[in-house]
């Protein structure tokens, strides 16, 4: 099972200039609906076939509705993929734009 991370932490991140990226897991009509601002939607069911665009050592963030199953699955998959960083958002975009 891969970690969380907060939003507090990608913020302290990004302040300090790490680049973070996080890609929101849902379908196209769910990430229209509602999503953090400047996300990268890549749904689940592709996400190991877009894997070229990362960087084995980027800090990737999974991003889902409220930071559950889904975005855990994806970022676990991520890492068996060869990806060191990957997290999953705590509480999805749900609790990020509370």
């Amino acid at each position: 099972m891969r970690n969380s991370i907060t939003k507090q932490k990608i913020e302290e991140l990004q302040n300090s200039d790490v680049p973070v990226k996080l890609i929101d897991i849902r379908t196209n009509e769910e990430f229209q609906k509602q999503h953090i601002p400047g996300v990268i939607n890549i749904p689940s069911e592709i996400l190991t076939d877009m894997t070229s665009q990362f960087l084995k050592d980027e800090i990737i963030v999974c991003v889902c509705n409220h930071g559950k199953e889904r975005s855990q699955k994806a970022a676990e998959t991520l890492y068996n993929s060869g990806f060191t960083q990957t997290f999953y958002l705590e509480g999805g975009t749900a609790g990020w734009l509370e």
